[in-house]
């Protein structure tokens, strides 16, 4: 076991530049997501009212490869116009390795 406090995370989270973030849609809504794992989000809120952590989340995440995925969760926390939610049904191990080779391979693409 990873000492109290470690940072250590069981899945690989994907931490995306500006110009590369996919969108979350959830009741009509879209927000941006800033941080995506196999099993955690973090998106921006925006303009809409901030959801209570322990809410349920159901939503389908469009990455701007083309692709989509549905999640389902439930929010952790919100602070500083962000929201953190654990997925349940989160985004499929296959999807996250597919947007790492993508985000490789475009690099220059999203940071200039």
């Amino acid at each position: 076991m990873p000492p109290a406090g470690d940072s250590a995370r069981e899945f690989y989270r994907i931490a995306y530049p500006s110009k590369a973030r996919p969108r979350l849609h959830v009741s009509g809504f879209d927000f941006e997501v800033l941080d995506l794992s196999e099993r955690g989000i973090r998106f921006r809120l925006g303009e809409a009212m901030a959801p209570e952590p322990g809410h349920t989340l159901r939503g389908t995440v469009r990455f701007v490869r083309g692709v989509s995925a549905e999640v389902g969760g439930t929010i952790l926390r919100v602070r500083d116009g962000q929201v953190a939610a654990v997925l349940e049904e989160g985004v499929p191990a296959s999807v996250i390795r597919a947007e790492q080779r993508f985000l490789l391979e475009n690099a220059r693409r999203f940071t200039t």
